[in-house]
């Protein structure tokens, strides 16, 4: 059986130390090296279970990057609308499921079904609306305030409004000093919920961040299949050397590459899983006041955390 990703170590009495597995894949060079760089893409795609389009797509516009190339305006958009619909997908699965399943209700099913069938065709606002929001996503992206916030949230119509209820409490609120520039609540820090309403990377702006992120995502959406937005491209930074940024459910996903003759001579991936997770980095600050709970209720607010910090990728939440 396969590890997951991340482990969550929590001690067995109050006062003892939260300790955190994880183990950056982010340097795939030795499985990549040689590679024809045009085939990297789907290379990268076959190896990332999480955030598989958003992958692939960062590596389609740093492999063309690097070797003078770029997509027409068609298909950049097109690859970007995919990955947009994946971000959505990603947040829907974990409202509709995990967020259910912390609160004790009964995961709704039906609606995560619906996400999953979600294709670059379709509009996700109707769906947005009803199984998340329940407003239209533009009327809940107007709210400024931790007031309204709250109003909502005790308001109690979606599983997603239920879940935000249980997190205005101190130890939710409270902030970090710094912000991955990779994280989800970096994406969004011009919207004033994040701005000026909560404090600054809490783990209530975290959960609130995907929130606005899945509300985002029908606007960009239209603006891409009119032509309205630029899409996504990636950047030349020197001869054979490529770069990329494309948004995921985590957050940023950053591709570097450079090849030498046609085949990859490197390959980096920085994944905002990285970066959070990073030694002294938000997970681990986050986490050290985890311990001084009751053990009861250590193993909850651990996944709460989880699922603020990173919801895609595997973990698992041991008792020492």
């Amino acid at each position: 059986m396969t590890r997951p990703a991340i482990i969550v170590r929590l001690p067995a009495e109050a006062g003892g130390a939260v300790t955190l597995s994880y183990t950056p894949r982010g340097d795939v060079t030795g499985l990549l090296a040689a590679v024809p760089a045009k085939r990297a893409p789907a290379v990268v795609r076959a190896l990332f279970a999480v955030c598989a389009h958003a992958q692939g797509h960062a590596a389609e516009l740093a492999v063309e990057a690097a070797l003078g190339l770029e997509a027409t305006p068609d298909t950049l958009a097109e690859r970007e609308i995919r990955t947009w619909v994946e971000v959505v997908r990603e947040h829907g699965l974990r409202i509709c499921l995990d967020w259910a399943r912390l609160l004790g209700e009964t995961p709704d099913l039906a609606r995560a079904r619906a996400f999953v069938a979600l294709s670059a065709a379709d509009d996700p606002m109707r769906l947005i609306a009803d199984a998340v929001t329940g407003l239209r996503p533009q009327e809940w992206l107007a709210m400024t305030s931790a007031g309204e916030l709250a109003r909502w949230a005790g308001a109690g119509r979606t599983v997603a409004a239920r879940f935000i209820a249980t997190l205005f409490e101190v130890s939710m609120l409270t902030p970090v000093e710094e912000i991955e520039p990779g994280a989800l609540v970096a994406r969004h820090a011009d919207h004033p919920l994040l701005a000026r309403a909560l404090p600054a990377g809490s783990l209530i702006a975290c959960h609130v961040a995907r929130l606005i992120d899945l509300c985002r995502v029908p606007a960009r959406l239209d603006a891409l299949r009119a032509g309205d937005a630029a899409p996504l491209r990636g950047l030349s930074t020197g001869s054979g050397l490529g770069t990329a940024s494309v948004p995921c459910a985590r957050g940023t996903l950053v591709h570097e590459v450079g090849v030498v003759a046609g085949q990859v001579e490197r390959y980096r991936i920085l994944s905002p899983t990285d970066g959070v997770f990073a030694p002294g980095g938000t997970a681990e600050r986050q986490f050290q006041g985890l311990g001084a709970w009751p053990p009861g209720d250590r193993a909850r607010r651990a996944e709460v955390m989880m699922l603020a910090l990173d919801p895609c990728v595997d973990y698992a939440v041991e008792v020492a």
